[in-house]
């Protein structure tokens, strides 16, 4: 039997992770298609990043902004970029159990 008092943590982490590659994916996904939420991206990198439940820190960013790759790039090798964004980003716990 799973003793969710003792693999509490364990468990919290585990979900975050996975929720984490989900959403990035989404992310990755929504920059591959929609012109106008990579317009945003651009434009606000932390605010879009944040509707997807990611923090950025701002100091962090390219002084002269960012630039995203093609959506034909971001399409074909999405799982990649997907692990790579979710790595980098810090995703923020809404809820736990």
């Amino acid at each position: 039997m799973f003793d969710f008092a003792t693999n509490h943590e364990s468990y919290e982490t585990t979900a975050t992770i996975a929720s984490a590659k989900s959403l990035a994916h989404a992310f990755i996904e929504r920059l591959g298609r929609d012109d106008a939420f990579r317009a945003f991206t651009v434009a606000d990198p932390v605010a879009a990043t944040a509707q997807y439940g990611f923090t950025i820190d701002p100091s962090k960013l390219p002084a002269q902004g960012i630039t995203l790759p093609s959506k034909d790039v971001l399409n074909a090798r999405i799982d990649e970029v997907a692990q790579q964004f979710a790595a980098a980003a810090s995703a923020v716990v809404v809820f736990t159990i």
